[in-house]
């Protein structure tokens, strides 16, 4: 029993330090944040965007056998100055998750910003594109902002942290080798 416990621990201690120098080598390219546009036209600043290189054929796999998946998307929205001075108008976090169901043969995607339309389809290239694009968000009224002041977006995507049950962190130990967590992207406009 002892003998186990040792060469448990001894596992445990090499993944530890061989995860994070086999995790980079593994992720590939890293996932970012691109085609930024922000609207100030109408009656609404609106936002829109995608993020690049987030799916891996290792959470594609993950996905087919049924594992729940979330981005995690946070924006901020603040008027310009030095860092402890900025006015924030805006600090949210949006979530969408995806699920495999095997017996449909269909994923099934919800969107924060979208509670009552979770949406389905066959084509997982399709649900990888609803996964990973902000479309047209409205963020603040634009009456809210002072005209030709300078405002900025901050925007930032990760994979929501995998919460499984206490054997099955075991099991699926490697999980974390397909994780990723983009740089803040900002843009600056003026209303």
């Amino acid at each position: 029993m002892i003998k186990k416990f040792f060469l448990f621990l001894l596992w445990s201690l090499c993944a530890l330090f061989i995860e994070p120098w086999t995790a980079p080598a593994l992720a590939g390219t890293k996932a970012e944040i691109s085609e930024v546009n922000v609207v100030t036209e109408g009656t609404n600043v609106e936002l829109s965007f995608s993020i690049v290189n987030c799916f891996t054929p290792k959470m594609e796999e993950a996905i087919e056998n049924g594992v729940p998946t979330t981005f995690r998307i946070h924006v901020v929205l603040e008027k310009t100055g030095l860092p402890y001075l900025r006015e924030k108008f805006l600090d949210i976090v949006l979530e969408h998750t995806i699920k495999y169901d095997r017996l449909k043969n269909e994923y099934r995607v919800e969107l924060l910003e979208h509670p009552d339309h979770p949406r389905t389809t066959k084509d997982i290239e399709e649900a990888k594109e609803w996964m990973s694009v902000i479309h047209e968000l409205p963020l603040l009224p634009l009456w809210r902002m002072q005209k030709g002041a300078t405002y900025q977006i901050r925007m930032k995507a990760e994979l929501s942290k995998v919460n499984l049950p206490l054997f099955f962190r075991y099991v699926f130990f490697f999980v974390s080798l397909w994780d990723f967590e983009t740089d803040w992207q900002k843009v600056t406009f003026s209303p």
